[in-house]
């Protein structure tokens, strides 16, 4: 009889143990140790493109070509073609446009500038050809850059406006005016469009 109480308790002792061990398994998951082995895993990202641009100042405030009193007129300077601080090549340091668009310093891929604009007219109706505001860009700036004579006329649809722009850098712009004769008195308003666009894009 104490036999069968000595092998009872041995059962029991060893049943102990074995369910203590399948709960500590179990408990511990897939933390098992034991010989080293080496999983693998990948990581994956997509960096998209981004950019941010920005105008200066003065060609925010609008491309005014002032008071005109003698027609007709070829290229009209705009107020603000000369009357900037050179900041990049040559001389004068005085005379350079103050008219530029901008790519923040933070983007990270080059940006082509495309422009369109819509007709210059009065509000009763009197207009000016669009192809009567010209433009010229340039990555530099100075009394001489942008120049007159390669200058383009602005459309009604997006064209490529500027060289690639890299993060932190401008386009600088020049704008002029051709009012032929009899044009009727007035003021006349248009509204001129900047679009960046990833380099080597379509408008």
């Amino acid at each position: 009889m104490k036999r069968l109480e000595g092998e009872n308790l041995v059962v029991a002792v060893f049943g102990t143990v074995f369910l203590l061990s399948l709960i500590m398994i179990f408990s511990q998951g897939s933390s098992i140790t034991g010989h080293v082995t080496v999983s693998n895993t990948t990581s994956n990202v997509t960096i998209q493109v981004y950019f941010a641009i920005d105008m200066s100042t003065n060609l925010s405030n609008g491309i005014e070509f002032g008071t005109i009193s003698t027609l007709p007129v070829t290229s009209q300077n705009a107020t603000d073609n000369h009357n900037g601080v050179n900041t990049t090549v040559g001389s004068p340091a005085n005379s350079s446009t103050s008219m530029w668009m901008n790519v923040s310093t933070d983007s990270n891929a080059d940006v082509d500038f495309c422009i369109l604009a819509t007709t210059l007219n009065t509000s009763s109706g009197d207009y000016i050809g669009l192809g009567n505001e010209t433009y010229y860009n340039s990555s530099q700036t100075n009394h001489s850059l942008p120049a007159i004579g390669s200058e383009t006329s602005i459309t009604s649809s997006y064209v490529k406006a500027g060289p690639d722009v890299v993060a932190g850098n401008e386009v600088y712009y020049r704008f002029w005016l051709d009012v032929p004769a009899a044009t009727p008195t007035g003021t006349y308003n248009n509204t001129v469009s900047f679009k960046g666009i990833s380099a080597g894009g379509s408008c």
